[in-house]
């Protein structure tokens, strides 16, 4: 079913504006701590509308004080919070036997955010029916920990099988996202693309818009292309690990972030390297998602895409996405 998609949409008791992006905080492969960026990111309310943050970073974050205190000033700053899984640190740092969904839900009620990924099975069972209840039960068990903060379901598994699990887990449970990590949609770009494609479709199928969000997707073309097949919502690192090119929306590293100083501001804000690197990335990012949500509710992705990607990255899109050549 071709479902019109909404330009917002109530989760919880926020109004998502789509599509959306959320800069993600973690502590690993990144070069502050998690309490670094949270301060930056509250500091930032002109800029930062929303963003995600690891429960396995808040569990044993320092001066946990601080961190309530900057949560609550992007809160009251308008910014939408986000807290992930902690399943991805957990893993990174060894301690998935020691990271449990008990000591999740004691971090979600420890410090309140608005949304929520559930507690994700990483290696679930192969049979469907098992793995939509493993997915459901524990979805329940999440919410019911987790108060007025909605839990969002995370799906992993083949990419073929991704669409039908979507679909059977957001019928299931009713709920109005569902998020699935971009690592598992394919090999490569046009693979992935596909897969989104192919989820949005199943999701579609159910005769009400539930929203996609893609984990660990934070490149801005990568972003602009998957909401050309469906998605919705999206969260990366790449805020905080790369420099991004302003007029190409092109990364690069991080200590090559002199050579677009000029592009904003932030060079003269008496910051340091680091703080005004990734301001003057979060500043990209929120004109990036601004026009892409122009583009997505006046019909014009393509136009979009055609305008910032490159000739050759945009051929492989618009032949993917079957966009007319003129």
């Amino acid at each position: 079913m071709d479902l019109v998609r909404p330009s917002s949409i109530l989760i919880g008791n926020v109004n998502l504006a789509l599509p959306a992006f959320f800069p993600s905080i973690s502590s690993v492969k990144t070069a502050l701590l998690p309490r670094e960026y949270l301060e930056l990111l509250a500091s930032l309310t002109g800029v930062v509308d929303k963003f995600l943050i690891s429960a396995f970073d808040l569990n044993g974050i320092e001066r946990p004080e601080d961190a309530m205190a900057s949560l609550i000033k992007a809160r009251q700053g308008g910014a939408i919070t986000l807290m992930d899984s902690g399943n991805y640190e957990s893993f990174w740092k060894d301690a998935q036997s020691r990271w449990t969904q008990e000591k999740f839900h004691d971090t979600l009620v420890r410090f309140p955010c608005d949304l929520a990924f559930g507690f994700d099975e990483q290696s679930p069972p192969t049979d469907r029916m098992e793995h939509v209840d493993l997915i459901v039960r524990g979805w329940h068990r999440d919410q019911g920990a987790a108060g007025e903060c909605c839990i969002i379901p995370i799906v992993h598994s083949q990419a073929g099988d991704l669409p039908g699990l979507c679909a059977a887990v957001a019928k299931t449970t009713g709920v109005k996202m569902i998020a699935v990590a971009e690592r598992r949609l394919g090999e490569g770009f046009l693979q992935r693309f596909e897969t989104v494609e192919c989820i949005r479709r199943a999701l579609n199928s159910l005769e009400r818009y539930v929203a996609l969000h893609l984990l660990g997707t934070g490149n801005p073309i990568s972003i602009a292309s998957y909401a050309a097949a469906g998605a919705d919502s999206f969260d990366g690192l790449e805020w905080c690990q790369t420099v991004v090119d302003h007029e190409s929306g092109l990364l690069y590293h991080l200590s090559q972030a002199d050579f677009f100083a000029a592009q904003t501001s932030w060079t003269d804000a008496g910051l340091s390297f680091q703080a005004r690197t990734l301001a003057h990335n979060l500043d990209f990012f929120a004109g990036w998602m601004t026009r892409l949500r122009e583009a997505v509710a006046q019909n014009k992705v393509p136009d979009f895409c055609r305008l910032h990607f490159s000739p050759r990255v945009f051929a492989h899109v618009a032949q993917k996405a079957k966009w007319s050549a003129e």
